[in-house]
């Protein structure tokens, strides 16, 4: 079930650090600020992740006026000890929908497309209730109301779960929609004509438009936690990932340290109004132009994100996939920019965001003269850690002990502790036994921690408060749901009074009741969530929009 949206050997120790400055061909310079002083910063920084993230190996591309560089660290095979080389490829995920949205504006740039035309003019065959006014600009920008995490094709039909244009949430299944779109007027498969309209006339000669078999043997390993069932901390044992072939526009290609410093530099450009090779000037401004607003930071334009950080904007996007997780900054105002991948599981929760930023703060300082950046921390730190201490305790009489030490929060247990690591704002894993299974969740009152939840147990910082009733007939839901689709994740489902709560390795949110199903709490979203094949008192199957997981007792 997609209700979004890999044993550990010891990385630290064995790294197996290469450093290459440029050299790539089409590079502009293998000299000036771009030196070895400011690769070794980004190694080092690069090096820190992995060490607290406990990643297996890491790529790195950066792109300058000064030059290329590249730095490598880790390993791409942990069992053979293979180190990562200049020529392994990985998966960019996401960072796809950016050569994705390229190609249907070459499209518009030959006058076949266009941004305004209806999703049920271009493929009339799909049914979408409530879909009549989807236009292939909001399939661009995540503004079509289509559930993300839905299959492609459903016996009903697909839905919207928002007017189009009216909010907007994260949705692959627009991505893949415009990729067949492509197919049908470019007359060949996606994987070929994103090669022909992007990635070759940029002079990504050596990345690849689909994940296949064959080309297996050109991959860095991929790798995940070996315990996905749960919010796991971090280093933890990994386990070698299932391979996945795959040829959807959403994010199917793959690519070299080299390849990505070359199309860092088409952004560049793009982002200056220059779109060649692959766009006209009118086009490239039009495409970038085409935006519609996802947050107060982040605006979304055809596959690219333009994000305000640090008083910069940069073109930006990350990906994370079954074997790779990668991220991509790129200033155009100051010429530079980054591209990071490492071979874990998306369900680390892990992009290297903060090391791509981090690289084009550095590269625009060296070209400034300015002091050289101080990176934030790689570090898992709690912020206030102060706000969830205290003492809990549950309705049967078991304490629940939190103790802040510094930026970290641990449970007391007579005489252990054990840690408490965050993995999204209010979530947390643990290695206390009796809670790592389900983490725990803190809600907040006046600044400060009032409940905790471990599953479906609820501990109160103030028991005189009242601890919540489960609604009639919570126990038939409650339960493990697994699935065997590679891109899902196992789903525990837990009863917080009136609502459910489902949580996966890296995910958790609240449930309430709408109709004969259940919605997300919170922002407006198309995800539906069913339960049904009742045996026993308890339901067999979780079907997340369109996706199914079933029962399991382990």
């Amino acid at each position: 079930m997609r209700i979004d949206r890999r044993e550990f050997l010891g990385v630290g120790a064995a790294s197996g650090v290469a450093l290459a400055t440029a050299g790539a061909a089409g590079a502009s310079s293998t000299s000036g600020k771009l030196d070895g002083g400011l690769l070794a910063r980004v190694r080092d920084y690069a090096e820190a992740h992995m060490r607290d993230w406990g990643l297996p190996g890491m790529t790195i591309a950066l792109s300058s006026p000064d030059g290329q560089g590249f730095v490598r660290v880790g390993m791409a095979d942990l069992d053979s000890e293979t180190p990562v080389r200049a020529d392994h490829l990985y998966q960019v995920g996401s960072i796809t929908k950016m050569m994705t949205g390229l190609a249907f504006w070459t499209l518009v740039d030959e006058g076949r497309a266009s941004p305004d035309a209806l999703l049920k003019d271009m493929l009339p065959e799909l049914k979408v209730d409530g879909g009549e006014a989807i236009t292939l600009l909001h399939l661009l920008n995540h503004t079509s109301g289509l559930p993300g995490g839905a299959p492609l094709i459903l016996d009903d039909g697909l839905w919207v779960g928002f007017a189009p244009g009216a909010s907007w949430e994260y949705c692959n299944l627009g991505f893949r929609l415009i990729g067949k779109i492509i197919e049908r007027i470019d007359g060949r498969p996606f994987p070929d004509a994103v090669e022909a309209r992007v990635l070759r006339p940029i002079g990504m000669t050596s990345s690849k438009g689909a994940m296949r078999s064959a080309d297996r043997h050109l991959y860095a390993a991929g790798y995940q936690a070996q315990l996905l069932d749960r919010p796991g901390l971090r280093p933890a044992p990994l386990a070698r990932a299932p391979w996945v072939d795959f040829d959807a526009s959403s994010g199917c290609i793959a690519s070299t340290a080299a390849d990505m410093a070359k199309f860092a530099a088409f952004l560049v450009g793009l982002g200056r109004g220059d779109g060649a090779p692959v766009l006209s000037a009118d086009a490239a401004k039009a495409f970038l132009a085409s935006d519609a607003r996802a947050r107060d930071d982040m605006s979304y334009a055809s596959g690219v994100m333009k994000l305000d950080a640090s008083g910069r904007r940069y073109l930006h996007h990350t990906g994370g996939m079954v074997s790779f997780s990668s991220s991509l900054h790129v200033d155009p105002e100051a010429g530079v920019g980054a591209f990071a991948s490492t071979n874990i599981h998306y369900a680390r929760s892990y992009r290297p965001r903060d090391v791509t930023k981090f690289a084009c703060e550095l590269m625009r300082a060296a070209m400034t003269g300015e002091k050289a950046p101080t990176p934030p921390s790689s570090r898992s730190r709690t912020r206030a850690p102060e706000r969830f201490a205290g003492e809990y305790a549950s309705q049967s009489g078991v304490t629940l002990n939190v103790v802040a030490e510094g930026d970290q929060l641990k449970v007391q247990s007579g005489y252990r502790s054990f840690a408490l690591q965050p993995v999204g704002d209010l979530e947390f894993a643990t290695d206390d036994p009796r809670f790592a299974g389900s983490g725990l969740d803190f809600e907040l009152a006046d600044g400060g921690a009032v409940r905790v939840w471990a599953g479906s147990v609820e501990f109160l910082a103030h028991p005189d408060d009242g601890y919540r009733t489960p609604f009639d007939g919570a126990d038939a839901y409650v339960g493990h749901y697994a699935t065997d689709d590679r891109w899902g994740l196992d789903t525990k489902v837990y009863v917080r009074g009136t609502r459910l709560h489902v949580k996966s390795a890296n995910y958790g949110r609240d449930l309430v009741r709408e109709g004969d199903g259940w919605r997300f709490v919170g922002a407006p979203t198309a995800a539906r969530i069913a339960f049904d094949g009742m045996i026993g008192g308890q339901y067999q199957r979780v079907i997340g929009s369109g996706e199914p997981s079933y029962r399991v007792s382990i």
